[in-house]
């Protein structure tokens, strides 16, 4: 084995990178050499997919743990930087990104688990879309929350010896690992056109705006808008795959997908009880799905959220 270089990358410096060249070395082949192998690799993809998308959402847990603790202490114009309105709206609108995230990454890793364990088919067919659209949501998250939390602490944020700079070094890497957004977003039209991998995400969309109707009439309807728009772009999917407008505006739909996904998941997680996951299901889908300002009821709802 010949190390050519390690690689001098952007960030994810305690992960050395190289390229190496093997020369007599020994190997065994894992399937027919004859037959293309991107088909046995992709299960292998699907796992590091799902593993992106927890390093994203925890990641963005923890730029949001140190912007909350920096203005719990920081002291300005006579008062802590956390009773700011506007830095309450901001690190609030930050935390219902997290939660986002947080449920897109556990949704799948909850699929995998079933899979792999389970041999469960139900799981199987979901995952095959969940896993690529939680990985470009919490990918591109995951990076415009870094930039936030490095402008959360003003100049301390750009200097090195604070840690805080690696937090964006290290997120930038998380959209381009195992998939571009743009790469994943065709997948998602593969899955749907050959697969009808979206059958099973719809279902989960509609038993959300069921449930959300006793919990937030607004929010189950946010829901059902988004539903609607979401069906009648995957029957244009499916009956033209290759088409131009179809390919030019997957990503959008891939984004959208996964963002009415998460509105769902949270819906699910707070019939449960959960306080946290109710505020957040409302903001994400006032924010994600109808384009809403939400910094005033970030703002508010600080305290519940981080």
């Amino acid at each position: 084995m010949r190390l050519h270089r390690l690689k001098d990358k952007l960030g994810t410096w305690a992960l050395p990178t190289a390229e190496i060249g093997l020369s007599d070395a020994y190997a065994v082949p894992l399937g027919d050499p004859d037959v293309p192998g991107l088909s046995r690799a992709m299960t292998l993809v699907v796992v590091t997919r799902v593993h992106n998308a927890a390093a994203a959402a925890g990641g963005m847990r923890r730029g949001l743990a140190y912007a909350r603790a920096f203005a719990d202490a920081r002291q300005v114009a006579g008062g802590t930087l956390a009773d700011s309105p506007l830095h309450r709206a901001t690190l609030g609108a930050l935390a219902v990104d997290a939660a986002g995230a947080f449920v897109l990454a556990g949704h799948a890793f909850t699929l995998l688990g079933r899979t792999e364990v389970g041999a469960d088919p139900a799981a199987a067919a979901e995952l095959r879309i969940v896993a690529p659209l939680a990985k470009l949501a919490t990918g591109r998250l995951a990076v415009a929350s870094a930039v936030e939390y490095v402008e959360a602490f003003g100049g301390a944020g750009y200097v090195e010896d604070t840690g805080v700079p690696r937090l964006l070094r290290d997120a930038q890497v998380l959209p381009i690992w195992e998939g571009t957004t743009n790469v994943l977003a065709l997948d998602v039209l593969r899955a749907t056109a050959r697969e009808d991998a979206a059958g099973p995400l719809l279902g989960r969309l509609d038993r959300a705006v069921d449930t959300a109707r006793s919990m937030a009439p607004a929010l189950a309807d946010a829901l059902a808008a988004a539903r609607a728009e979401l069906g009648d772009a995957l029957a244009e999917v499916t009956a033209d795959p290759k088409g131009v407008a179809v390919v030019a505006g997957a990503r959008g739909l891939a984004l959208r997908l996964a963002y009415a996904l998460a509105a769902a998941l949270l819906v699910e997680q707070a019939e449960t009880g959960d306080e946290l996951a109710e505020v957040a299901a409302r903001l994400w889908a006032r924010r994600r799905l109808r384009g809403e300002d939400i910094a005033v009821d970030a703002h508010h709802h600080l305290e519940v959220l981080c």
